[in-house]
């Protein structure tokens, strides 16, 4: 093998030509590679951040769902409880008003009978009469007409 000019030439040109890119090549190179590598990291922390900070808004938003669903329930428990209580107060207060109707009713009836029994016994009194004074032809005093109402009226 022989060594000549040309190829110690070309050693020499090629160490210059690596000293040169190692002192003004490579380090831009290599920082904007690190740089680059560090967005990288950063951009890596910044996802796993995010995705923790994902679940505890999940876990946040499925507590306050829970909270609102349980109030919901507790605002629902009161609704029908609230209308269970009308509904019996208005049951109550109907059947009452039913009761004071019939009591009303029945002493209407009993009332409405007793002047009825009295307009009869008025009737039947007169008819008595008016039978009795044709009988006898004449008419009869107010003391005696009060007398035989009295007697017909013990006698129903």
């Amino acid at each position: 093998m022989n060594i000549n000019a040309t190829l110690l030439a070309q050693a020499v040109v090629m160490i210059v030509f690596v000293a040169i890119c190692w002192r003004y090549v490579y380090p831009p190179i290599l920082s904007v590679m690190k740089e680059r590598e560090k967005k990288i990291s950063d951009g890596l922390e910044a996802a796993k951040k995010a995705d923790d900070s994902l679940e505890e808004a999940k876990l946040a938003f499925e507590k306050e769902l829970d909270l609102a669903k349980g109030e919901a329930a507790e605002i629902l428990d009161k609704a029908n409880t609230r209308a269970s209580k009308i509904v019996s107060d208005a049951s109550a207060k109907a059947e009452a008003e039913a009761e004071k109707i019939l009591s009303s009713a029945a002493t209407t009836i009993e009332n409405e009978t007793n002047k009825a029994k009295e307009e009869l016994r008025q009737q039947m009194s007169e008819i008595i009469i008016d039978t009795t004074q044709k009988i006898l032809s004449s008419e009869i005093s107010e003391e005696k007409h009060e007398e035989i109402l009295k007697k017909a009226a013990e006698e129903l």
